[in-house]
């Protein structure tokens, strides 16, 4: 179960528009007199929805221009927010909430992608060899589990899914894996289940992986697995310029969830995605809106799996820009 040895997921660090300008952001003189915004993210599918408001030009609306960039972690490209070399940032929701808990000032100002909300069709998922006896979340005690990221999303999301089916998340061995090493891992019985998401999620299914949870949807129907953020002085000093981009934003989501094909149309410009693989994967659910209760949400969990001190105190420092609206 080598999971594609080809470059067909490997993943270009393209950009839209040109090199941030080197004094930080948020300067005009883009084409035609726009606003240019750098934006940073990790390059993933729920990113293609700012592509889609480009070409709906949403942005342009509200005369603004992408610069859109990618690193390789949310947390590792927070400095570079902060020192102002970006203005908004596109990153997991668990690794936001663990930041502000650390007393880093940035605040959420939309949801960035949230589960499906439908068990077996999600873009996350816990998955076993065919032949293995684990029939669920509950018999992950005493196993060894890969993620991502230690104490990140993942495995947030699956102390919900093990306690939910009825076992012991404290009992289960997390390790930290590249989602593209899981597959060979899982075969060579070097873990006994591997937690990924797309595309990844889609390959080993096809290579004859078994889902046995999806742990988005055990976490919570409507759980939001990215945010986008900007630093507290950002939103203090240019409340206009979050404004505009949210508003631009909000529509290329609905346009995003209404018209799925142009999402998938749109990897091309920053993965290097199969073509055939972006026909069939899951996507993300595009609906609108994050509110502290969603912030919580997710505090808790990070919470429950020892990644975050305070969750009350994260959710609403958080939220500070989301409620004052």
């Amino acid at each position: 179960m080598a999971l594609l040895g080809s470059a067909a997921l490997a993943l270009s660090l393209t950009a839209c528009g040109g090199p941030a300008p080197a004094n930080g952001g948020g300067d005009a003189g883009g084409d035609g007199g726009l606003r240019t915004v750098n934006v940073v993210g990790v390059p993933v599918v729920d990113m293609a929805a700012l592509y889609v408001g480009i070409d709906q030009g949403y942005f342009e609306e509200e005369g603004l221009e992408l610069n859109i960039e990618f690193g390789q972690g949310t947390a590792a490209m927070i400095p570079a927010l902060l020192n102002g070399q970006y203005d908004i940032q596109y990153g997991g929701s668990i690794n936001v909430l663990q930041a502000v808990d650390s007393g880093i000032p940035i605040e959420a100002i939309a949801v960035g992608g949230r589960t499906t909300g439908v068990q077996g069709e999600d873009h996350g998922g816990l998955l076993v060899l065919d032949d293995s006896p684990i029939q669920d979340a509950g018999d992950l005690e005493g196993k060894t589990v890969a993620v991502n990221a230690l104490r990140g999303l993942h495995e947030a999301a699956l102390y919900a899914s093990i306690s939910k089916a009825g076992g012991d998340p404290t009992k289960v061995s997390f390790v930290e894996m590249a989602l593209p090493d899981m597959g060979a891992a899982l075969e060579s019985g070097q873990i006994d289940a591997a937690s990924t998401s797309e595309p990844w999620l889609g390959v080993l299914e096809g290579q004859g992986a078994r889902l046995i949870a999806s742990l988005y949807v055990d976490a919570d129907p409507a759980f939001v697995t990215a945010i986008y953020f900007a630093a507290s002085e950002k939103i203090q000093s240019d409340p206009e310029l979050i404004e505009k981009f949210t508003r631009a934003l909000e529509k290329s989501f609905e346009y995003s969830n209404a018209n799925p094909d142009e999402v998938r149309a749109e990897l091309g410009n920053f993965t290097e995605i199969d073509p055939e693989l972006a026909e069939t994967m899951i996507l993300t659910n595009f609906d609108w809106g994050l509110s502290y209760d969603d912030l919580f949400l997710i505090a808790e969990l990070a919470a429950e799996a020892g990644s975050l001190e305070d969750p009350e105190t994260a959710a609403a420092n958080a939220a500070r820009y989301l409620e004052s609206q």
